[in-house]
């Protein structure tokens, strides 16, 4: 187990907040007297299976995802590798936190006969933590909505509904610590707070 990193996994659907969350977390951990001065903050860009290449939409093959998500992992594990090899030293000055947004389970979703063991084992020796961010079924079509511009179909809001459920089955299996967060108040800062408060390490 890595002695000086640790880390969130934000995990959620479209509009489920986490881009907004992954701001706060940005902006809280900054602001933290005792925070660490080394970060790594990476949003769904650098890790999802769809992505806007060259101004074309491409989708990953499940082998191209999972080099992906590997090389991440590498990085992450090289610089707690090297932070170790040093020796111990003060959280805010030698620790590293990370954020990585979409990760292992939105692979998992995407891919579902994937075997998550490996990418799950190396993300514990990371002291990672995965947050997966929910939206209540009586705010869905209101959050939806709020994100299309205009009201979205009932059909829409219940495809999304079930996409739901079958992340956070697959987040209840996973070996890696995991939190499901509600997001329907919006409230990206003091959740960002209580998540810094509570992470691992």
């Amino acid at each position: 187990m890595a002695q000086q990193i640790r880390g969130i996994v934000l995990e959620g659907l479209s509009c489920s907040g986490k881009t907004s969350l992954f701001r706060a977390l940005k902006q809280v951990q900054a602001a933290k007297d005792n925070g660490e001065r080394n970060a790594v903050f990476l949003s769904e860009q650098y890790s999802q299976n769809l992505n806007l290449v060259n101004g074309q939409r491409k989708t990953l093959s499940q082998e191209e995802n999972l080099l992906v998500l590997e090389r991440r992992l590498l990085l992450l594990e090289e610089l707690a590798d090297y932070a170790d090899g040093m020796g111990l030293h003060s959280r805010r000055a030698r620790g590293l936190f990370f954020v990585l947004e979409r990760f292992h389970l939105n692979y998992g979703m995407c891919f579902p006969h994937a075997d998550l063991s490996a990418m799950e084992r190396r993300l514990n020796h990371l002291n990672a933590q995965t947050v997966v961010l929910t939206v209540s079924p009586e705010k869905a079509a209101e959050r939806l909505s709020q994100r299309a511009g205009e009201r979205v179909q009932d059909q829409a809001v219940e495809d999304w509904l079930k996409k739901q459920a079958q992340l956070t089955e697959l987040a209840k299996a996973s070996a890696v610590p995991t939190m499901i967060l509600n997001t329907d108040g919006m409230n990206w800062h003091e959740l960002a707070e209580e998540l810094l408060k509570h992470s691992i390490l």
